[in-house]
């Protein structure tokens, strides 16, 4: 006894139909790509209403705990009133240790239009990061971040700085290295 073959026709949709769902997933994909590159642009240019994790640019800067180099308790509030750049880094992070000289040099420049300077080591030993400090030739005050705070404000990369301006209102964050352009036209913001 013979069996029958039936061959089914798998290319059940017209072309037309075909066409149209391209076109759809192409408009759909150039949506998509818009809405994100959107978001880039409002991040690139510190748009109010961005957001950084908990924090929001415009808003006041959520409030962050960081130990001291000598064990004490620190937090952002302890520079309110102030101009306030925090930078969180690491040691061996060589894009970090690349905008240290900068930043530097603007807090000795501005100490006396009351900018304020805050290193946040991302969870290194006390001592590691006081031997580091000092040989990069740092003098603003460096705490150590056990995570919290960095995450607080959404971050993914380091190095990563906060713009916080007299009032404690976020103005800006800098994701990666900083040149002199980026790090002053920041710095305006909260000046």
């Amino acid at each position: 006894m013979g069996r029958a073959y039936t061959t089914l026709n798998v290319n059940v949709m017209s072309p037309e139909l075909r066409l149209r769902l391209g076109w759809a997933a192409v408009f759909v994909l150039f949506v998509g790509a818009a809405v994100l590159f959107a978001i880039d642009v409002a991040r690139w240019n510190g748009g109010a209403g961005v957001r950084y994790g908990s924090a929001t640019i415009g808003a006041p800067a959520p409030d962050t705990r960081f130990v001291t180099l000598d064990g004490a308790n620190a937090s952002l509030r302890d520079y309110a009133g102030k101009p306030l750049l925090v930078n969180f880094f690491a040691t061996w992070c060589t894009p970090c240790k690349a905008e240290l000289p900068l930043i530097q040099s603007r807090y000795v420049q501005l100490r006396a239009r009351d900018l304020e300077v805050l290193g946040a080591d991302q969870q290194e030993s006390a001592s590691q990061v006081r031997a580091f400090v000092a040989a990069q030739g740092v003098t603003y005050p460096t705490v150590i971040d056990q995570g919290a705070a960095i995450d607080a404000y959404g971050g993914e990369a380091i190095p990563m700085s906060l713009f916080i301006d007299r009032r404690g209102v976020l103005r800006a964050v800098h994701v990666g290295e900083m040149n002199a352009a980026m790090l002053d036209a920041d710095l305006q913001k909260i000046l």
